[in-house]
């Protein structure tokens, strides 16, 4: 039976998704396994068996009825794994390839995953952005803004700055007055909070901190929101990025949790 015209297949053949894999691979001279097939393979949380996702060198053919085809300029320069018996991209070639069709979330989530779990390091992407810097690539900026944004050395403004953003942003007109560097005392915790606003009940934090600080905090910061939630107050949190380069954005999230909040 004809799979493709490189690919023969016993018609007894088990139809399973390591061979359909394998299938589509072969299908082509040089071929990786990449995208959704490749993160299945590493043991990405959220990516179930699918249809096979390959690599290719640009010049080779997109169109399979096997798999879907990632074409690359750059085939011999990427960083490759072995995996149960597949050479496929590797975790940051991989997570590479899911920014031409995932979201910022999916990818975040995934990078964030890797990165907690020490199956990853962030200088792994360096020359990947390196190589692609001038590519206009789907989905590439997203993934270089993640990357730069869990950088050991991503600029951390200082507290002064980071707050005169957070208060000018508070200060905008229409909003309700706030309070700075408020201490509550919850039922369980006693904190300060950046900002609050007594007319919605909404605690507002700004971010500054790098990511590996964020991850060792993120277990505390949980349990202040919790515990804000259980005595009736929302907290929004905006990290420094979002407040220097996106701060219209914030302002339409902080009126519209505070319409939410007065109608509720």
């Amino acid at each position: 039976m004809e799979l493709d015209d490189r690919v023969l297949a016993l018609r007894s053949a088990v139809p399973g998704w390591e061979n359909r894999l394998q299938a589509a691979v072969l299908s082509r001279p040089a071929a990786l396994v990449a995208g959704r097939s490749a993160a299945h393979l590493l043991g990405f949380s959220g990516f179930p068996q699918s249809k096979p996702e390959i690599l290719v060198p640009f010049a080779g053919n997109a169109r399979s009825p096997l798999a879907r085809v990632i074409r690359s300029r750059h085939f011999d320069q990427i960083d490759t794994v072995s995996v149960d018996g597949f050479m496929a991209t590797s975790r940051a070639e991989t997570i590479l390839t899911l920014s031409f069709r995932e979201s910022r979330a999916t990818l975040e989530r995934v990078i964030d995953s890797q990165l907690a779990s020490k199956l990853l390091r962030i200088e792994e992407f360096d020359p990947i952005l390196d190589r692609l810097h001038r590519a206009p690539l789907r989905g590439l900026s997203t993934l270089r803004s993640l990357v730069v944004a869990r950088d050991a050395n991503a600029y951390v403004p200082p507290s002064s700055e980071l707050e005169r953003h957070l208060y000018r942003l508070l200060e905008r007109r229409g909003l309700p007055p706030y309070q700075r560097q408020l201490p509550i005392k919850y039922l369980t915790l006693a904190a300060t909070v950046d900002a609050y606003v007594p007319r919605w009940r909404l605690i507002v934090e700004a971010d500054g901190r790098r990511w590996h600080t964020r991850v060792a905090d993120f277990e505390a910061d949980r349990a202040r929101d919790n515990a804000a939630a259980a005595a009736g107050i929302q907290v929004l949190r905006f990290s420094y990025s979002m407040l220097k380069r996106t701060s219209q954005a914030c302002l339409e999230t902080l009126f519209s949790t505070g319409r939410w909040r007065e109608s509720a």
